[in-house]
């Protein structure tokens, strides 16, 4: 069932989520790839933010930096595992959050976080 949620509880959670993929990010410096938490198309005056994994690589390109996408699996074995995440969709309409009632209740819980 979809329900609809306030755009400060949607955002608190992706602040977090952000936080908690960017510390992930920094301690594989390293390996020159980047963990995205989530991925956001705009579509017929909505808003959908697919939250997954995303991986990119960053290079520069005739002096610009451009993100190339390397998939959704993890792209190097030796690698930290990264936090865990379910993949679902939000969507915006105007100023309100339509998702998953379940996804809701795991978000409430942080159960896809860590």
């Amino acid at each position: 069932m979809l329900v609809k949620v306030p755009k400060e509880s949607v955002e608190e959670f992706l602040d977090k989520l952000r936080e908690r993929v960017y510390g992930y990010n920094t301690k594989i410096k390293d390996y020159g790839v980047y963990l995205k938490p989530y991925h956001i198309v705009y579509k017929k005056e909505k808003k959908y933010i697919y939250i997954g994994k995303y991986w990119y690589k960053i290079m520069k390109v005739n002096g610009k930096l451009k993100w190339i996408y390397l998939g959704r699996n993890k792209p190097i074995g030796e690698m930290p595992d990264p936090p865990s995440l379910v993949n679902f969709t939000i969507v915006m309409e105007g100023n309100t959050y339509i998702l998953d009632e379940r996804m809701l209740n795991q978000i409430v819980r942080h159960e896809l976080l860590y």
